[in-house]
């Protein structure tokens, strides 16, 4: 495949196909009842200030008698506003919670009351569906009599963990990008010296190193090197706890592909479309782009790639939803990381759907990114976004989203919602012009 792809990376655009919505995925039963738990805590057992619970991305993307459950407590102004726009659901369970020890599905188990009692009233059979497939999700959907839209642990982690993800590539014959898992024993003064002959030895061939967590935990383990601070690496790496990480030559690429798929209950296979992401200096996503497609070629590999890899899971055991993210460049096309969870952008489709079922009207190009600014409530925000603010009906406008933490720290989403490429230029700008970067 070396050097196949290397003029590939323009874009083009057009429907590739029709994709299957992602809530009929989850359930296409009117008689069921769609619970979510958008909690992350479940992905992440070592957290850092850059995990944040972020259950309230599904308050948009449920449709309106979904239920949609918290870790803490509902932001009455942004919930109020999608409501204005005829966006979310009637049925909002709040856990109130302010520690970040323990995870939604934790406190469910702890406490399910008050979301059998919305269960109860409804008279729906439930279907639970979490962010990811952790060490209590399953549990939790058993305490409510609910299916689990998901999957046993073990096999999420199978699939989640990137070691055991490229060894899955390599059995099913599916070139991967060359590469090496260490693991970290500090302890051994040998320990260093290794790791620095594995780096080396990439750097002959290649100007730059990536050294990755094999779990990936939100660019906590993430690292680029030309060589010359291996030894803050190796420190810096045995302190966060990682123990194992994949020592891989960093490839120049054109694209960034995410290719989504969603492996229904009964183990049918959904394929939910292609997004290019966005990755801050060419490592940690930022968010994705919609509306625009590989070229034709690279589109088919793509597809052929992930149906193989997501029978795989299907045949495995694995339920849910999956995103695989590849990277197109002079060497080749290669899967490199299986988000096996709910993505972010997952949400974002969901939300876009509702819309275009609402106004009857195609949302060709949408932008998602994570936006930072100065600390202020949602009306305030809502207040600087006009006169592009989303209202129900409007296209070429911004939606915000995820906005429980704009208050404390200026971090929220937003996606761009357009007609055309020029349309999120020129929502970009303004953003930038009312200093939201």
């Amino acid at each position: 495949m070396a050097g196949k792809y290397a003029n590939l990376g323009a874009e083009r655009t057009y429907n590739m196909t029709h994709y299957t919505p992602l809530r009929k995925c989850i359930s296409d039963d009117d008689s069921e009842l769609v619970i979510y738990g958008a909690d992350n805590f479940s992905q992440f057992p070592r957290r850092n200030a850059s995990v944040s619970s972020k259950c309230d991305r599904a308050l948009a993307a449920a449709c309106l008698d979904d239920l949609v459950v918290l870790r803490t407590t509902l932001d009455h102004d942004y919930y109020d506003w999608l409501r204005s726009c005829n966006l979310g659901s009637r049925h909002v369970v709040e856990y109130k919670a302010t520690s970040t020890d323990t995870s939604l599905s934790e406190l469910i188990i702890e406490d399910p009351v008050p979301v059998l009692k919305i269960i109860k009233e409804l008279g729906r059979k439930p279907v639970y569906t979490p962010w990811f497939s952790g060490a209590f999700d399953s549990k939790a959907a058993h305490v409510l009599g609910a299916e689990l839209f998901g999957a046993p642990h073990a096999v999420t982690l199978k699939y989640n963990d990137k070691a055991e993800f490229k060894a899955i590539c390599r059995k099913l014959a599916i070139p991967v990008v060359e590469g090496e898992t260490f693991t970290f024993h500090p302890e051994d003064s040998a320990n260093y010296p290794e790791m620095t002959a594995i780096v080396n030895r990439y750097l002959t061939s290649h100007k730059t190193v990536i050294i990755r967590g094999t779990l990936g935990e939100a660019g906590m383990s993430l690292y680029k090197t030309t060589g010359t601070d291996l030894q803050v690496l190796h420190s810096e790496i045995a302190d966060s706890g990682e123990q194992q990480v994949l020592i891989e030559p960093f490839l120049e690429f054109t694209a960034t592909p995410n290719d989504q798929w969603a492996i229904g209950r009964d183990g049918t296979l959904n394929h939910l479309g292609l997004l290019n992401q966005i990755c801050e200096k060419g490592m940690v996503h930022v968010g994705n782009v919609k509306g625009q497609q590989p070229a034709q070629d690279v589109y088919d590999y793509i597809h052929d790639t992930s149906h193989n890899i997501v029978t795989d899971m299907a045949t495995s055991g694995y339920c849910g939803v999956v995103g695989i993210d590849y990277i197109v460049s002079g060497e080749g096309i290669f899967p490199v990381e299986n988000n096996a969870r709910f993505n972010g952008s997952s949400y974002v489709s969901m939300v876009v759907h509702n819309i275009e079922l609402l106004t009857a009207t195609s949302i060709p190009f949408w932008k998602f990114i994570k936006a930072r600014t100065s600390p202020c409530s949602f009306s305030e925000l809502t207040d600087r976004f006009t006169p592009h603010l989303y209202d129900g009906s409007k296209l070429n406008s911004v939606f915000p989203l995820n906005c429980k933490e704009l208050a404390e720290f200026g971090d929220f989403a937003t996606v761009l919602l357009a007609e055309d490429l020029e349309q999120i230029l020129q929502l970009e700008d303004f953003l930038k012009s009312i200093c939201v970067t």
